[in-house]
């Protein structure tokens, strides 16, 4: 035991004592899980920094400093030929193709009709304009810094005279220019210059839109996007490539610049925390760099495929022919993962994650490990949590399992979801490891310097080797705070399992009979290990979701919800009956006859109420009471409840669409010829969804029931 309570560590000093586990569970296991699916998340992290820096340079200038003289921006070395964004629109034919299927997959052919009217009626079908070929963005980015990008609307048009009708509906006037191909729309408030060109009419976007940027030669969109809007309905579309080599170069040195002041040891910053921080930033970078040097283009296009009966959104990464970046996507598939026997499309969500880490990955990791093993050190020396750990003893030959994991380089991990005996939700998942005996000596000790902890042990009962199963030492932490919710899930005893054999690391999230369905598990591995069945190799990166079984579990748990709370209601309705009974209850030794006198009428008020017009009145903001408070806008009684019953009417045609099947959800990423596609695949239920959410906004949903009109008290 401890002689004063365990100081809790502040995040700012020992974050990384409570990232992996040691404030809270204390457990190496826990330790080793948590510090390879960060690692993982690292690389997600960072890729989307990496994307939101090239990203910045897309977004259009809200305002610019006003001078008299116009201002010299400094030149970078040149612009790119190509645009350097795209946004693409496969064409009008397409879109009305897509929407009929949608509608008529909902059932709601009449929204289909109104769309169809509205084209005839109001947008002469478009007349003068092409609905087969490409519409959409374009951006440019500039010779100048700092670059602020120019956008250029793109559409095809087969008739400027039939085109110039249609458009003339608006309150606008089309004028011709003295050049060849220029015209002007003359607005009430602005003038936008058109340039038509390649049976294309471009226009510049914005508030002040400036004729110079139509100077320069526009590709050809229906060549350029061929490609694109063939393959996808809408995409957008970043063309890495088409930034000069040199002004990638200058712009990525800008960055480096700004980001690598960042990594200086800060005043009072441990040296492993210091470690740390920089590695992971310097990984950054280095990803940064790669995607300035390495990357040629970057897609999100989505796909409604009447033929899949599917929903497909994709990301697709183009790398240079030949960069070290597309053979290190190349190589990180080589391996399949070890768990492919236990993956199930059934269940209710699938997860498998199999990937081989680049040599610079492993060197990073490798200093930052470094860093973690002077961090575990320090503080269980600043905490008293007995003898420093060094390299021969049990901490530090697990932490010496885990680089050497890490050098291994191959992030294998699974999870899925399970029913028990009982029927309830149990969560599996595992992890390789490179020797696991080892990680769960470190493990054994961790738990053994925490167990008598006040605040670990707050968490739960903790049972030290709670059993052994295939040479996996399992331990259990069943959890204090037990919820009817989430008894209702997972069973009685909620709680978490987990355990370290020679190549795997195991652990559950589930009740009393969870054990036992991690036990059969692992035997179900150790079965297909042996035989050596011949099984179809899945994607390295895997997620299956059915989302019906979700919405069972979700729907279990809401239904306690409402019965917890409705019985809070109903206890704190008879507490206040019984407090307002005692308060009207008449005062002892008060005559039979006698009453309390009527209270005084509030100030502003007479007796029979508030005056209209009185001091009284008007407190309300707006109609029905609604309006700005500070919390912004406050909605009326009658408002609010209209939006409750929109959002239980939208969470019913959920429910009612995904109970019709056709309800997974499939996200993997496979290899292309030159790079990777991660495909987010909803299967025909979502678009019926959409469809009837889109009816039910049109419609309105269910009528509005007419506020009845108090009568008029007789005088």
């Amino acid at each position: 035991m401890l002689s004063k309570p365990f100081p809790i560590p502040k995040v700012s000093e020992f974050w990384v004592l409570e990232t992996y586990g040691f404030s809270e569970l204390g457990t190496g296991s826990v330790l080793i899980s948590r510090f390879l699916w960060d690692l993982q998340m690292l690389k997600a992290r960072y890729l989307l920094l990496t994307l939101t820096l090239v990203f910045s340079f897309g977004t259009p200038s809200i305002a610019q400093a006003q001078s008299d003289e116009p201002a010299s921006p400094l030149q970078l070395i040149q612009e790119g030929k190509r645009p350097l964004l795209t946004i693409t629109f496969s064409g009008a034919d397409r879109f009305m193709s897509k929407a009929k299927y949608i509608f008529e997959a909902s059932e709601h052919t009449e929204v289909f009709g109104m769309i169809e009217t509205f084209m005839k009626e109001s947008m002469n079908d478009l007349e003068g304009f092409n609905r087969g070929k490409p519409f959409g963005i374009m951006g440019y980015l500039p010779v100048a810094f700092p670059p602020l990008p120019e956008f250029v609307a793109f559409v095809p048009v087969d008739s400027v005279e039939a085109a110039t009708k249609l458009v003339e509906k608006a309150p606008v006037v089309i004028s011709k220019g003295s050049e060849e191909g220029r015209y002007e729309v003359i607005g009430p408030n602005r003038t936008f210059p058109v340039l038509m060109r390649d049976g294309y009419a471009f226009i510049p976007l914005g508030n002040t839109p400036d004729a110079k940027i139509l100077e320069r030669e526009f590709p050809d969109p229906a060549d350029l996007l061929a490609g694109q809007a063939q393959e996808f309905d809408a995409a957008v579309r970043l063309d890495v490539e088409s930034i000069p080599a040199a002004t990638r170069t200058l712009l990525y040195g800008l960055i480096n610049s700004g980001i690598s002041t960042q990594l200086q040891q800060r005043d009072g910053e441990a040296e492993g925390a210091y470690r740390i921080r920089r590695t992971e930033g310097e990984r950054g970078l280095a990803a940064l760099k790669m995607l300035f040097m390495d990357c040629q283009k970057i897609t999100f296009g989505v796909n409604i495929s009447e033929d899949e009966q599917a929903v497909n959104l994709d990301m697709v990464i183009d790398a240079i022919k030949g960069s070290q970046m597309l053979k290190e996507m190349f190589s990180s598939t080589e391996r399949p993962s070890y768990f492919i026997p236990l993956l199930d499309e059934n269940a209710a969500v699938s997860v498998s994650i199999s990937s081989l880490m680049a040599d610079r990955e492993k060197e990073a990791y490798g200093e930052m490990m470094e860093g973690f093993r002077m961090e575990v050190a320090r503080l269980i020396e600043e905490n008293k949590l007995g003898p420093v750990p060094d390299e021969n003893s049990p901490i530090g030959q697990a932490m010496t399992a885990i680089q050497k994991t890490l050098q291994e380089g191959h992030m294998d991990i699974f999870a899925q979801f399970y029913r028990d005996s009982a029927g309830k939700l149990a969560i599996v998942w595992a992890g390789r490891v490179q020797d696991g005996e080892a990680i769960n000596s470190g493990a054994m000790d961790v738990l053994t310097r925490l167990k008598d902890i006040e605040e670990v042990q707050s968490m739960g009962e903790l049972q030290i080797n709670a059993g052994e199963h295939h040479g996996v030492m399992l331990h259990r932490l069943t959890f204090a705070a037990q919820p009817p919710e989430a008894v209702a899930v997972f069973g009685d005893n909620v709680g978490m399992t987990m355990g370290m054999g020679s190549t795997a690391i195991w652990g559950v999230i589930g009740g009393e009979e969870s054990l036992a369905t991690l036990k059969s598990v692992m035997d179900k591995l150790e079965e297909a290990q042996a035989t050596a069945a011949d099984q179809r190799t899945p994607p390295n990166f895997r997620v299956i979701i059915n989302v019906n079984q979700l919405v069972e579990m979700a729907e279990i748990a809401r239904e306690v919800s409402m019965t917890r709370r409705s019985e809070r209601e109903a206890e704190a309705g008879a507490e206040a009956a019984i407090a307002q009974t005692a308060k009207d209850a008449p005062v002892a030794g008060a005559g039979a006859g006698a009453s309390a006198a009527p209270a005084p009428p509030a100030p502003g008020t007479s007796g029979a109420g508030a005056a209209p017009g009185g001091p009284g009145a008007g407190r309300g903001f707006g109609r029905g009471g609604a309006g700005r408070g500070r919390g912004g806008f406050q909605p009326s009684p009658a408002q609010a409840a209209a939006m409750q019953r929109r959002a239980e009417q939208g969470r019913q045609i959920a429910l009612e669409t995904l109970k019709e099947g056709d309800d997974r959800i499939e996200i993997d990423s496979r290899l292309t010829e030159t790079g990777a596609r991660l495909r987010v695949r909803l299967e025909q239920g979502f678009v019926k969804l959409f469809g009837r959410l889109v009816a039910n906004g049109i419609s309105g949903g269910e009528a509005e029931e007419a506020p009845q009109a108090t009568p008029a008290p007789v005088q």
